[in-house]
């Protein structure tokens, strides 16, 4: 299919005039991909959040056009092209002389899986802890804009954001932007007992603002929480325990003559880098230690070293000990 006869048939689509042939038509393009570059959907709660998500976008055209979709799991593949090529400027605006193609950004994806923790540190110092089962996205370029953007696609994350009043920090999570200065947070995106995709923002310190598309819901205090139901568009303000919310991240394990295999895999499990030795004897040292989660990398390594009078080093690849 030619692009521009693609084009005409997703915007006779959106208006609902597709004839009969041409239906047929962009189902036969649609038919024409392998099976394995459309992996579907990865459970039914993934099928809800994407049904609640295309609803809520979808729905003032609905209201304006009296537009009749049909069943939706089948039309998801022609309305994500179609939002896919309005979001780029192709379908309704053609490219004049002298205009300039944007690059799109690229994303880093952390996921964790449903028995790991993850700690990130940006490059503005901020810092996420990613509780099991999540996934988090930012941009290669982050801290370059005039703010500083992050994605909780799902799962739950605890946030330490670095102060820094002349970029906010902004992260997005679902239907719902949370922003921020300086602060600490969490933000959980699940989905609830009745089946319904929720998000949840439960501030520790400072301040923040919580917001839809359309308008700012509310400006949190520490000891609030907002819930978001994300199939019916309401939301509830409640209080939690500060010192409960504000401790459910910290992993701490205890060596007890503990190898240094051992204080490598923890490292690795904290930091996400590689520790390894330069000096062989190392490698049989035993170590009494407490190591925590909250621990930046540099108090950590310390810790290490001090044990037998070692020092490290940074390399390209993690940490040598020597």
């Amino acid at each position: 299919m030619e692009s521009q006869e693609f084009k005409e048939i997703l915007k006779r689509f959106s208006e609902n005039k597709l004839t009969e042939a041409e239906q047929l038509n962009l189902e036969k393009w649609y038919a024409s991909y392998d099976a394995e570059e459309f992996t579907g959907f990865q459970d039914e709660a993934h099928a809800s959040r994407i049904k609640a998500e295309m609803f809520v976008a979808i729905g003032p055209i609905q209201e304006q056009k009296g537009l009749r979709l049909p069943n939706w799991r089948k039309t998801l593949p022609y309305a994500a092209a179609a939002v896919l090529l309005i979001a780029v400027g192709l379908l309704f605006k053609p490219m004049g002389i002298g205009e300039q193609i944007v690059d799109l950004p690229v994303y880093m994806v952390y996921r964790t899986n449903a028995t790991e923790s993850k700690k990130i540190t940006l490059a503005d110092n901020s810092i996420i802890h990613l509780n099991p089962s999540s996934e988090f996205k930012i941009a290669r370029d982050f801290g370059r804009q005039g703010s500083r953007t992050v994605f909780l696609e799902k799962g739950n994350a605890f946030f330490e954001v670095a102060k820094d009043p002349e970029h906010p920090f902004l992260v997005h999570s679902g239907l719902l932007t949370t922003t921020v200065l300086g602060t600490k947070f969490k933000v959980s995106h699940y989905t609830d007992q009745k089946g319904d995709l929720a998000i949840e923002v439960s501030l520790v310190e400072g301040k923040v603002a919580v917001a839809t598309p359309q308008k700012v819901l509310t400006q949190l205090v520490p000891g609030k929480k907002i819930n978001y139901n994300l199939r019916t568009n309401t939301w509830k303000q409640d209080d939690f325990g500060l010192a409960d919310n504000n401790q459910w991240y910290v992993t701490s394990i205890d060596l007890n003559q503990g190898s240094f295999e051992e204080v490598a895999r923890i490292v690795k499990l904290y930091y996400g880098v590689s520790l390894t030795i330069e000096d062989p004897n190392v490698g049989r040292y035993q170590y009494n230690i407490q190591m925590r989660s909250t621990h930046t990398l540099s108090e950590t390594l310390k810790i290490i070293c001090s044990i037998h009078h070692k020092k490290y080093r940074r390399t390209g690849n993690g940490i040598i000990i020597y």
